[in-house]
């Protein structure tokens, strides 16, 4: 029998100009293609990089009041950014102008951001304990249009992309809470669709809707990942499941490490990467690991896969496991995905 190949070595492509201090997100523009990264450093920057030409370019650079921990693109042709983090505010950034403009503030942290193309509201997440929806076109006293309590501080919100036919946005919050919101049921009433508890034990790090937005992937700094379903139909219940990853064996001995990020590919398979400095891609809907990336010099602080899929982002970023350590530069990395490493059991969707 012939011997098995090598380990692939290759880590991507590494970006020039990366963030200095903690990448906190990363995200692909649907249009544009190019890739926005925000770090601890204050920093939200614009990159357009070619893994296949091996070149990257730090497009646009903006600097927010404080840590940023989260961004998305917003406005039609990804013609505006709008962030959040440290400094409680939502900050819209025109790409065109360069101008900065606080949409509006929350009582503490921003954690996480998103922008909804179908009613032009901006959705933010804080440790405040809030979720808000802003509408950037109106007067500053009358941007926020919605202001709900929720059960605890957000850690991961996740708005369905153009694959599903109802936008939804789910939220991970403290107290493994998890509650799941339509826009327009947001601006109106503020009630949720669905409230549930994570079937994990531990604290909820990163959750994300599958591409045609019927379930999502929640992780857990317990080393799990749980598959979720929206439909409440108990026969479609009963797929659901969690399992173990992200957990390193040696002599004996087990160290469980957190899964801080997830990252869909367009064909429904997706990635987990963790505080081991590993990659996996997996087929949720087989329970399979398809593929399993070399290791990075450190933790795995965020994913991204492009719209059409063909590139993977990896944030190479120490999260702070051990503690106060001497740990490597941060760097992000941009990968040429290949068609095995993603395709599903059953094969590409049509």
């Amino acid at each position: 029998m012939a011997a098995p190949p090598p380990p692939p070595t290759d880590l991507g492509l590494e970006l020039t100009s990366p963030p200095t201090d903690g990448v906190t997100s990363l995200r692909f523009g649907d249009d544009s293609g190019l890739l926005l990264a925000t770090s601890w450093d204050a920093g939200v920057r614009l990159y357009d990089a070619d893994p296949r030409a091996q070149t990257s370019q730090m497009r646009q650079h903006f600097t927010a009041p404080g840590p940023v921990f989260d961004a998305c693109f917003a406005a039609g042709g990804d013609t505006a950014i709008v962030s959040g983090g440290l400094s409680k505010s939502v900050v819209r950034h025109d790409l065109t102008s360069g101008v900065d403009d606080v949409v509006g503030t929350h009582g503490a942290a921003v954690k996480c951001v998103e922008w909804d193309h179908e009613t032009g509201l901006i959705l933010s997440g804080g440790w405040d304990g809030r979720l808000k929806c802003w509408d950037a076109r109106l007067p500053t006293e009358r941007r926020c249009v919605a202001d709900i309590e929720l059960p605890g501080k957000v850690y991961s919100m996740s708005l369905t992309g153009n694959g599903s036919s109802t936008r939804r946005l789910v939220v991970a919050m403290a107290g493994r809470a998890v509650h799941v919101y339509t826009p327009m049921g947001l601006a109106m009433s503020g009630k949720p669709e669905q409230t549930r508890e994570s079937p994990m034990g531990h604290q909820s790090r990163c959750v994300r809707w599958l591409p045609d937005g019927t379930g999502f992937a929640l992780s857990s700094v317990e080393g799990r990942v749980a598959w979720e379903y929206l439909d409440q139909d108990p026969v479609v219940q009963e797929k659901k499941y969690a399992f173990k990853c992200h957990r390193v064996k040696d002599q004996g001995v087990e160290t469980v490490h957190p899964v801080h990020a997830v990252a869909f590919h367009p064909w429904g398979t997706f990635a987990t990467g963790g505080g081991d400095g590993i990659v996996n891609v997996w087929d949720g809907a087989h329970k399979k690991r398809l593929y399993q990336y070399p290791k990075y010099a450190t933790s795995v602080a965020a994913l991204a896969f492009d719209g059409d899929g063909q590139k993977l982002a990896v944030a190479a970023s120490y999260v702070g496991e051990r503690g106060d350590v001497p740990a490597p530069a941060d760097a992000v990395f941009v990968r040429k995905v290949e068609p095995g490493e993603v395709t599903p059991k059953s094969g590409v969707p049509k």
